[in-house]
């Protein structure tokens, strides 16, 4: 007997994020956090690009959008001076409708989720602790204890830790937590600046023997965090400390702070748990791997962990997985692989940025003015930098989970993301987004007709494609849709498929598909299987090895 299928333990980001994909796929969930009421402080500040495509599924995201600030901008100061000015939004691609990091307070994201998940029908329950979990072959027993001591046994199938660094979960479970503490002390400043001339729009670094960083929040409010000289003895530090960091590292004209909302000193840790997943215990977010707030990334790859595992779990729970050890496996098999490269990733990039030893300080310092501008100059150095800090360069090409049929070289490959664009629906002439049409919480099985004229919809090749994704659809859960390039007038008009036209032949473009070809796309919307039309039956044989029919 079970209470739920999935028991989330966790209700941050990470958390209302796989309650999002559960209640899409319609799988039995409950979720809990140990707080009666959401913090209110801003935690992590940043939501990227391609976190807003995720949410994107469940609402409007440009509604967060509008609640922050689009960061377009990242200055680098040295000694008051500023050296660089680099642009945030130049990925030297327009597949997407987000092309901007967002200065959001936590508090703001976490409300838009709550918000997404009430329209599913679901919501927090709260405050409840867990305060033990075991599991065995066939589930998870789960005590938690809610308001005045009264205690609850939960019965599940699955149970995901979202609960942060000092998570129970994972602590109940074999799983080993590698790593260590960043030796600094660190001081935050959630406040807004009085007479300041910094664009609302750009983050800035400050360097000189110490570190200030300045984020944007949103509302005129911005974050200060200091590292390094002249941060002080252990104790509760004052406006006065940034008032100092602002005058010793920043450019004149950054303002006075005032109206703080949170002043607090922390220390960082850079950890990794030694696997994701054990037994019918899975670990996401916090709980399975922290690192430094370089680069924004923290909350974005819990959240991303989310999106990867609800689909999974989903497959699992519904019956749809051939192999269902195999296709749990991949969660961690795809996202530790994408963790450990952001914990080396961020630990470099911060290791250089806050060092306090004096002579790496003064080297850096020295660097640093003459590197940005040449770096600057080179789009594809700046472009490659910008899809690691975005995430859209996250890929699973190394993943069992994903294949091409045989030969086949493009642009996109298998395991990548998803690109976006604007197609017409034949039917309604509306204009619809490819991210969108798969945004269904199934697989989504996309026929294009290639860039050239739709010669492959001669009589006898349709009426071959027709019966093969007739029996795709059958014995497997895909939703079908069919990208026509140029126009739809060789489109048949009993067409039993969704269809859509690439009028400017764009989308073709991103994948280089100049021949009629297919596209599987997994429910969180990267490529599970790509290749030539007339290798449909490649894609046959990846189905029957990962799903049931």
């Amino acid at each position: 007997m079970y209470d739920c299928d999935v028991l989330i333990i966790g209700a941050g980001p990470v958390g209302l994020s796989l309650a999002l994909e559960l209640a899409l796929q319609k799988v039995s969930f409950r979720i809990l956090d140990k707080e009666a009421v959401p913090s209110d402080k801003s935690r992590a500040n940043a939501v990227q690009p391609r976190t807003l495509e995720f949410l994107n599924r469940h609402g409007d995201a440009q509604s967060l959008v509008d609640k922050g600030e689009p960061i377009r901008w990242g200055a680098v100061v040295v000694y008051n001076s500023l050296v660089a000015n680099i642009e945030l939004d130049d990925f030297g691609t327009k597949d997407t409708r987000f092309l901007t990091p967002v200065g959001v307070s936590q508090a703001e994201t976490e409300r838009f989720l709550v918000q997404c998940l009430s329209r599913y029908g679901f919501s927090i329950e709260r405050p409840l602790n867990a305060r033990g979990v075991s599991q065995n072959d066939e589930g998870v027993t789960t005590i938690v204890e809610g308001p005045e001591g009264r205690q609850e046994t939960i019965r599940s199938k699955y149970v995901v830790g979202c609960d942060g660094a000092h998570s129970l979960v994972r602590k109940s479970s074999s799983a080993k937590f590698e790593g260590a503490a960043y030796p600094q002390d660190f001081l935050l400043c959630d406040a807004q600046l009085a007479n300041s001339n910094i664009p609302l729009d750009r983050f800035s670094l400050c360097i000189g023997l110490g570190t200030l960083a300045l984020f944007p929040l949103g509302n005129g409010n911005m974050r200060l965090v200091a590292a390094g000289k002249g941060i002080g003895p252990e104790g509760e530090p004052t406006l006065e400390h940034f008032e100092t960091f602002l005058a010793r590292y920043a450019p004149a004209g950054c303002g006075t702070p005032i109206n703080p909302s949170w002043i607090t000193r922390f220390r960082l840790h850079h950890r990794i748990v030694s696997n994701y997943r054990d037994g019918r215990i899975f670990l996401a977010g916090d709980a399975a791997h922290i690192h430094s707030p370089a680069g924004g990334q923290g909350m974005n790859t819990g959240m991303q962990d989310s999106f990867n595992l609800g689909w999974k779990l989903a497959s699992v729970l519904k019956g749809r997985a051939a192999d269902p050890e195999a296709l749990l496996d991949s969660y961690n098999t795809e996202r530790r692989r994408v963790g450990q490269y952001l914990l080396n990733g961020t630990d470099r990039m911060f290791n250089f940025t806050v060092s306090t030893h004096w002579l790496w300080a003064r080297i850096r310092n020295f660097i640093i003015p003459w590197l940005l501008p040449w770096l600057a100059a080179f789009p594809a150095r700046r472009r490659k930098f910008l899809r690691f800090t975005s995430q859209f360069g996250v890929t699973y090409r190394k993943s069992p989970l994903v294949g091409a049929s045989t030969g086949f070289v493009g642009p996109v490959g298998a395991g990548d993301r998803l690109p976006d664009g604007a197609l017409r629906d034949v039917v309604s002439g509306e204009e619809r987004y490819l991210q969108d049409i798969c945004a269904c919480g199934s697989h989504s099985l996309l026929l294009f007709s290639g860039s050239s004229k739709v010669e492959w919809l001669s009589p006898a090749e349709l009426q071959a494609a027709h019966e093969t994704v007739s029996g795709i659809t059958k014995d497997y859960d895909l939703v079908v849709a069919l990208v026509i390039s140029g126009s739809d007038e060789y489109l048949p008009k009993d067409l039993p498929h969704q269809s859509y036209v690439d009028s400017e032949g764009s989308i073709h473009t991103l994948f280089g598909f100049n021949s009629a070809s297919y596209v599987l796309v997994r429910p969180d919307s990267h490529v599970a299987h790509i290749g030539r039309l007339s290798q449909l039956h490649e894609l046959l044989d990846f189905l029957d090895r990962w799903f049931a029919r």
